[in-house]
């Protein structure tokens, strides 16, 4: 019994370290009754992106703080949400201890000089055309940050997030619900950018496709729906481990004299496969790719 009056005291008192190290950093804290870390969160810009981003966020007992760039969108979520408020950037920057940055690049010196970030502060990027050596010096004395690359989908969860580099707050924000991809190095994280632009080429094919079904079906409504739930059915099925999975979908879709085949022969004749790799090089050229 006297062993275990020492080490309780001892015990309580490292709990008592620990908590008061988070407390004073003023990083991460956590609710003791459902273990979930709270966070008060910043975002600089509230496009599309930002919007996915804290629409995951939002009721989860995070404090987010968001500028009014994009008016209608900030004053939409300020309005639905308790938990989100529209400040100032400065205000921002004052209110959160994990700042995400979501402005275009043209704009990111002029706001990120107006404002002052302290040494205790995440920062994670979603800009493109601005490396971590420019955040190091516009973020200053800021020197936790990362830069990833979220899409729309983030939403609902299954995003794909490369990142670099590893961040401890990232994967605890969104870490459960979507795809964290650490790469090994910041140069990785161009060809991720530009491999995003496949979305709307893609979306694009659809809606060629939704006209064309439509006009047999008499239904807009009807061909849309059936043409989504095709390929979220189909891409839902393709196992996720990245070992040639997608040739092996192609190639159950290519019996000789079907369909698929046959249309697919027919993009080919056209160029279209070899136009498609053209576009992405073109956008490797643009973010100086080798």
């Amino acid at each position: 019994m006297a062993v275990l009056i020492r080490v309780y005291p001892l015990t309580l008192m490292l709990k008592f370290l620990l908590y008061d190290l988070f407390i004073r950093k003023n990083i991460l804290k956590t609710d003791r009754n459902d273990g979930i870390v709270k966070m008060k969160i910043g975002f600089i810009g509230t496009g599309k992106i930002a919007y996915s981003c804290i629409i995951a966020l939002v009721g989860r007992g995070h404090k987010i703080t968001i500028t009014e760039r994009n008016k209608s969108i900030s004053t939409r979520l300020a309005s639905e949400f308790d938990d989100v408020k529209i400040a100032s950037p400065q205000g921002v920057i004052d209110e959160s201890d994990v700042i995400f940055l979501a402005i275009m690049e043209n704009v990111t010196e002029a706001i990120l000089n107006s404002i002052t970030f302290n040494k205790n502060q995440t920062i994670i990027s979603f800009i493109l055309g601005v490396d971590l050596k420019r955040l190091q010096t516009l973020c200053a004395p800021a020197h936790d940050i990362a830069i990833t690359i979220p899409l729309p989908m983030i939403e609902q969860g299954n995003c794909p997030l490369p990142t670099y580099p590893r961040n401890k707050a990232l994967s605890q924000l969104f870490g459960k619900e979507n795809f964290i991809m650490e790469l090994s190095s910041e140069a990785e994280l161009l060809p991720f950018f530009a491999a995003t632009a496949i979305l709307s080429t893609s979306l694009a094919q659809l809606e060629i496709a939704k006209k064309w079904l439509q006009k047999h079906l008499d239904s807009s409504e009807v061909a849309e729906s059936y043409l989504v739930n095709l390929m979220a059915g189909t891409y839902s099925g393709i196992k996720k481990d990245g070992v040639n999975r997608i040739a092996e979908e192609l190639n159950s879709l290519s019996t000789k004299g079907g369909l698929n085949s046959q249309l697919r022969n027919h993009m080919k004749d056209e160029g279209v496969e070899d136009s498609l790799y053209k576009g992405l090089s073109s956008l490797g050229r643009r973010l100086n790719l080798n």
